[in-house]
């Protein structure tokens, strides 16, 4: 009887300590003691196929989550909700934001946590949700599908567009302008001696006004001299004049009728040299204010009254 009761015993010992090796074992591959987990609400409007039930969520790259639940958003059918199990301590701020990843060519996805800066106030329940809600970005392919979309639309607005711009109207228009242009080639190409030799008369007045420019102090300081020469000249006809009137005076009648007949023309004489004189000043003058005048002569006078 005793011999049975042992080996009674030390079965049941033997199934008690096979449970709780297993035990330890389910217990050490479920990751050790329980964790607890904070619910938070992802709202995403571009699909999450690839995404399942508990689906890992990562902070910055570190597990820190799964997904708990999927569905549609009952108020928004555009969005899906997204019901994500969190540890307890993981800093979800309200930068925070969601991304749908797609890890490598398995097609499988996650969710991926960014942003939370340091300076930035813990994410609260807002009123009216169950749990606080997660901003959500496009992933990088949505980004993507929606730069290749608005591209192809601009595409096809451009090519829309060049349509209307080139219909049989407009062509007949761009076919004409092209046949102007080509006259007028034409013509220009006709007229080219012409201007060929317009331009060489340009470059040969252009030689000439500068040569005349060059000696254009040589012929001021000229006529300079020629003023002062024929100024002496006239000083010295009036000093002989001068001096013929006083032999006049001193005279008898017959030299008195020489001066009277004589004096007046060389007092004309003189005059018109001083004349020619002052003229010579005159014009050394003009030439060194306006050296133009040698090519184009004197300018027009301005019209007086009532002309």
């Amino acid at each position: 009887m005793n011999a049975k009761v042992n080996y009674i015993l030390v079965g049941l010992f033997v199934l008690a300590l096979g449970a709780a090796f297993v035990a330890v074992l389910l217990w050490l591959s479920a990751g050790g003691p329980g964790k607890h987990y904070d619910k938070y609400v992802v709202y995403m409007t571009e699909s999450v196929s690839g995404l399942s039930k508990d689906a890992g969520v990562k902070y910055r790259g570190v597990d820190v989550g799964r997904v708990r639940d999927i569905s549609l958003d009952p108020t928004n059918p555009e969005r899906v909700r997204l019901l994500l199990d969190i540890e307890e301590g993981t800093p979800i701020k309200v930068d925070t934001v969601a991304t749908l990843e797609t890890q490598g060519l398995t097609g499988l996805a996650s969710i991926n946590l960014s942003g939370g800066s340091k300076d930035a106030l813990p994410l609260r329940t807002k009123n009216g949700e169950q749990y606080p809600v997660i901003p959500s970005r496009p992933s990088l392919l949505g980004r993507l599908d929606q730069s290749v979309s608005k591209l192809i639309e601009n595409l096809i607005e451009t090519s829309n567009r060049l349509n209307h711009l080139l219909d049989h109207g407009n062509q007949d228009a761009v076919s004409n302008t092209l046949k102007h242009f080509e006259t007028i080639s034409a013509n220009l190409a006709g007229k080219m001696k012409t201007v060929s030799a317009a331009m060489d008369d340009l470059a040969a007045t252009m030689h000439n006004v500068r040569r005349a420019s060059g000696e254009l102090p040589q012929l001021v300081a000229q006529a300079q001299e020629g003023a002062v020469a024929i100024k002496g000249m006239a000083r010295e006809l009036t000093a002989a004049g001068a001096a013929l009137r006083k032999r006049v005076d001193a005279g008898g009648k017959n030299i008195q009728r020489f001066a009277d007949q004589t004096l007046p023309q060389a007092q004309a004489m003189v005059e018109e040299l001083r004349l020619a004189a002052e003229n010579l000043r005159r014009m050394s003058e003009q030439l060194q204010r306006n050296p133009s005048v040698l090519i184009y002569g004197a300018p027009k006078p301005a019209p007086g009254p009532g002309e």
